[in-house]
């Protein structure tokens, strides 16, 4: 008789339990997070893009990638594709017209508490199974393993 064949998810579940949970509790947000991104029309990060503008506004695209600690050409196509979308502008520097200017324009206004909302709206749906105590924890955790 043949033993049925472990996966690789078998083997990193049973070897490395807490870097398996975290991949698993990431993806459910992931994936939650990104079908309430879709109905505002923007993809994962994009909404990352629009709060900080809405933060930040006038904004060079070098100082965006500075503060979002995301590589230039990735924030390049990003700013693309949400300019044609119709959630970002570029406008030139009043004082140097070599300078461009990222503003958000008003549909990206509008998208902005939507983006907090769907943030809010995930992070409970994800830890519904948890009570206010365990989220704090959770949160404290999870901080903590980041500041390695």
């Amino acid at each position: 008789m043949e033993l049925p064949s472990r996966s690789g998810r078998d083997t990193a579940r049973d070897v490395g339990p807490i870097g398996y949970a975290l991949a698993l509790a990431a993806r459910a947000h992931r994936a939650d997070l990104t079908q309430r991104l879709a109905r505002l029309g923007l993809h994962p990060g994009q909404e990352l893009i629009v709060v900080d503008l809405h933060e930040n506004p006038g904004s060079t695209q070098a100082e965006l990638v500075e503060r979002m600690g995301i590589e230039q050409p990735t924030i390049a196509k990003t700013i693309s594709r949400m300019e044609r979308s119709g959630f970002v502008k570029r406008t030139h520097d009043d004082s140097d017209r070599r300078v461009i200017r990222l503003r958000l324009s008003a549909q990206g206004h509008q998208a902005v508490e939507p983006v907090r909302v769907a943030w809010r709206d995930a992070e409970t749906v994800v830890t519904n199974g948890l009570n206010g105590a365990e989220r704090r924890q959770l949160v404290s955790l999870l901080r903590r393993i980041g500041e390695l």
